[in-house]
């Protein structure tokens, strides 16, 4: 496991994006079961999903200050929610995995698998 020694994944993007992204780190850490602190624009689709489900904190702001803060949040959010590491790996699967993928391409092209 290439995380293994790891307790929390970092995301930082550039503040200047106007566009939405999904870090392929993300992907890897959702896939290992490591929660996220992720520094993002604002508005970043990425928030909301982190957000939305329970797999790591975010800030849009890029102040040093609220980094430092969340930073502190997300261990001790790690030592409570002793399931979180398997919420990662569910959101990894549902929505990221290669045979989602796949159905979304099918699915986009108008075929059926099987």
């Amino acid at each position: 496991m290439p995380y293994a020694q790891c307790h929390v994944g970092i995301v930082s993007l550039d503040p200047r994006h106007k566009s939405h992204n999904i870090p392929g780190k993300f992907l890897t850490y959702m896939q290992s079961g490591l929660p996220v602190l992720a520094n993002v624009n604002e508005g970043n689709d990425l928030s909301g999903l982190i957000l939305d489900e329970r797999v790591g904190l975010v800030c849009e702001s890029n102040r040093v200050e609220e980094l430092v803060e969340l930073a502190d949040r997300v261990l001790r959010q790690i030592e409570v929610d002793l399931e979180i590491a398997e919420w990662c790996r569910v959101l990894f699967a549902r929505e990221f995995a290669v045979e989602q993928a796949v159905r979304q391409i099918v699915a986009g092209l108008g075929c059926r698998i099987g």
